[in-house]
C-alpha cells in the first residue's frame, strides 16, 4: 500500500456521518511507521527528531508513544542545537534523563544517539508554535512565513488556541 492509499484509507475510515468530524483526519507518527514497517519489513527505520520533540515523545505527550519507540526498534537520532554561549541547563538534564530512561527500558535494542549541532539562528520551532507574540515571531521568521502561519490559523494562532 502506498502512503497516499494509506492516507486515503485512514481518511475514509475516520470520516463518519458526524458533521463535526467530516473532513477531519489525524494520522499520527505511529500510524505512518506502522505502514512503513509493514510495507518494508527488511528495512530498519530510524527516527530523527529535535530535542524538544524527543522530550515530548519520551514523556508520553504523543499518542502511542510506546508504539513509536517499538516501531523504530528504539533507534533514534536526537538533534540538539548549540547556541552561542550555550551552557548546560535544565533542559539538557531532562533530555539526558529521557534518553537514559528509554535506553534502560530496552537496553538490548536501544540506540538513541544525541547529536549536538551548531545553530545558524536562535529560531526554535517550539517557540514559533507556542507564541502569538508578533514582535518575537518577526525576529524569528520572515514576513511571508509569519503571514502564512496567521492566514492559515496555524500553531498558537489556531482558533482553538485563542
Amino acid at each position: 500500500m502506498t502512503l497516499m492509499k494509506f492516507v486515503f484509507f485512514l481518511f475514509t475510515a475516520t470520516c463518519s456521518g458526524n458533521d463535526n468530524e467530516k473532513g477531519s483526519l489525524r494520522i499520527g507518527t505511529a500510524d505512518i511507521l506502522m505502514m512503513l514497517t509493514t510495507n518494508e519489513p527488511n528495512v530498519d527505520f530510524t527516527l530523527a527528531l529535535g530535542a524538544d520533540t524527543f522530550i515530548d515523545l519520551a514523556s508520553g505527550k504523543w499518542r502511542r508513544t510506546e508504539d513509536v519507540f517499538q516501531l523504530v526498534g528504539y533507534r533514534m537520532i536526537v538533534f540538539r542545537r548549540l547556541l552561542e554561549n550555550d551552557e548546560h541547563n535544565e533542559k539538557d538534564e531532562i533530555l539526558q534523563g529521557s534518553i537514559a530512561k528509554w535506553q534502560l527500558i530496552n537496553a538490548t535494542k536501544s540506540s538513541i544517539r544525541l547529536v549536538q549541532i551548531p545553530s545558524l539562528t536562535n529560531a526554535s520551532s517550539s517557540t514559533v508554535r507556542g507564541t502569538t507574540n508578533e514582535p518575537v515571531l518577526e525576529e524569528l521568521l520572515t514576513k511571508e512565513v509569519l503571514e502564512y502561519i496567521k492566514r492559515r490559523s496555524m500553531y498558537s494562532f489556531a482558533k482553538s488556541a485563542t
